[in-house]
């Protein structure tokens, strides 16, 4: 039956048709089952090759706020940061243009929009109460490293 998969192709030839069709199968199921443990070992490979990171960070030059950092984090929380200022937002609004053309809109506390287009890379802040953009150049981006914080026992 399943066994008939060892064979060598010219005898399989000689065979009723549905006994080829069952051989077939059985030896793509098996590279399948290669194809898939190949995949997997490459995945675990991979994993633990690839670095951590707590987070990602770009750096824009606006015209009203001059430098402002955009910190990126697990679960879409996102911070914002320019001179003595600091908001944050949590989640990641997806939408397109009337034209089809995909954008994201991070909305901080503060009322402020920041409009990311991915396709063409370009950043646009939309401050609370006024209703004009303000296009923002990337000045940098980087990653932040996963710090392991010291664990301290309480005295008794």
């Amino acid at each position: 039956m399943f066994l008939e998969a060892r064979c060598p192709e010219k005898m399989c030839s000689a065979r009723m048709p549905e006994q080829a069709i069952r051989v077939t199968v059985t030896t793509w199921i098996c590279k399948l089952k290669i194809f898939m443990k190949i995949i997997l070992l490459m995945s675990l490979v991979s994993l633990f090759l690839s670095p951590a990171f707590a987070g990602t960070a770009v750096k824009l030059s606006c015209s009203l706020r001059k430098s402002v950092t955009i910190s990126k984090f697990h679960y879409k929380l996102s911070t914002m940061k320019w001179g003595d200022h600091f908001q944050v937002a949590s989640g990641i609004r997806q939408a397109q243009t009337t034209g089809n053309v995909p954008f994201r809109v991070t909305r901080f506390q503060n009322g402020d929009d920041l409009v990311f287009f991915p396709d063409s890379e370009a950043y646009y802040f939309f401050y609370s109460g006024m209703a004009t953009p303000d296009r923002c150049i990337v000045q940098e981006t980087y990653s932040y490293p996963v710090v392991e914080l010291p664990r301290y026992k309480k005295s008794e």
